[in-house]
């Protein structure tokens, strides 16, 4: 064989091994930067990072805060892949910015509760209730989908929360009066006993040691949930060969165990 053939075989090589169930380990590990919110990720993040250097990957977490958007650095080629959305999020991030990215794999889903310093059920609030829900749409859409499920209010004929999301024009009754009141999720959550109910998702909540299964008054249900989160890389980085050594450091069977014991009723694996 010449030595040329020997290289285009070794690199066909590397990359049908990259894909299979085999471990690779790179001479040198590769370095990929991944963009997460603080708090529970980089715990978990931790763990993944583990795992990804039995796959020679060398991941580094670059934690945003604030109102930046991880998106924003992962479409202008400062990240490798980020992971701190669900799809409906993702969605709306798309279309109304135009990134080029796309999904590769699932992570967790972060259940959204209500919760309430003075109420043990959402179905025990009085007509003119002050309620919370967070002020992005993906996220206030699935507070919305919740106090319909509990009776409060219904929502519009024809409403898909797979393929778009909610907001209080698409409010059909509210017979209690609830006054809903838009708010960051981070205020929410610090702030929740200053109205009568606060929807919070989990990544928020668990920084002030919320949590939906012992503290929620009202949770989304598991079954049948848009509201998965995401791995997301650049498009025309969705078919490189470290993607999927990546996507397998997080779905690894030790991520798996630490959400399912050190997470439990916080986070659910989506994998």
């Amino acid at each position: 064989m010449t030595r040329r053939f020997l290289a285009i075989f070794a690199g066909a090589l590397l990359l049908a091994v990259g894909f299979s169930a085999v471990p690779v380990v790179a001479a040198e590990p590769l370095h990929l930067k991944v963009g997460i919110r603080g708090g529970i990720d980089e715990q978990i993040w931790e763990v993944a990072a583990k795992v990804g250097k039995t796959y020679g990957l060398e991941i580094e977490t670059v934690v945003f805060a604030g109102t930046f958007s991880p998106n924003e650095a992962l479409n202008s080629g400062e990240l490798a892949a980020d992971a701190f959305q669900h799809i409906p999020f993702f969605r709306d991030q798309v279309k109304q910015r135009g990134y080029k990215l796309a999904v590769v794999g699932n992570s967790y889903l972060s259940p959204l509760a209500f919760y309430s310093k003075k109420y043990k059920s959402l179905r025990d609030l009085p007509t003119g209730a002050k309620v919370g829900v967070p002020d992005d749409p993906s996220n206030e859409s699935r507070a919305l989908i919740v106090l319909r499920n509990e009776g409060l209010i219904t929502l519009r004929d024809g409403f898909d929360a797979f393929n778009e999301t909610a907001t209080l024009a698409d409010i059909k009754d509210n017979p209690r009066h609830l006054e809903i009141v838009e708010a960051k999720s981070v205020v929410l959550a610090r702030s929740y006993q200053d109205v009568d109910a606060a929807a919070v998702i989990s990544s928020f909540g668990s920084q002030v040691g919320l949590n939906a299964e012992r503290d929620g008054i009202a949770r989304e249900k598991r079954e049948n949930n848009p509201n998965v989160n995401i791995i997301v890389v650049r498009e025309q980085d969705k078919n490189a060969p470290w993607v999927p050594l990546l996507v397998k450091s997080f779905q690894s069977d030790e991520v798996r165990k630490y959400i399912e014991t050190e997470l439990k009723g916080i986070l659910i694996p989506a994998f």
